[in-house]
């Protein structure tokens, strides 16, 4: 399946920073066309790039669901683990 575009991504919180913002998009949209997770057709952003008192390396949190799932009110996370270089 293609990768869930940027413009598709739901957000749960505002991200002002412009270029953390694009960050975490491009990290949601390459993770959508991993095998894994390319079922998915929503992605929701739940925080974006971070790292966090028990987990030291930097990531954003996003919850992947197929359209069922969504109107279930189910998804699955996922952390997109990345470098400085958003890779």
């Amino acid at each position: 399946m293609s990768p869930i575009p940027r413009q598709a991504v739901k957000f749960t919180q505002r991200i002002r920073n412009p270029t953390l913002r694009s960050l975490t998009l491009s990290l949601i949209e390459d993770a959508s066309q991993k095998p894994d997770l390319a079922h998915f057709t929503i992605a929701i952003l739940k925080n974006p790039s971070h790292t966090s008192h028990t987990d030291l390396k930097p990531h954003a949190t996003a919850l992947f669901a197929t359209e069922e799932q969504f109107k279930n009110n189910k998804a699955q996370t996922a952390h997109i683990y990345h470098d400085e270089q958003g890779r």
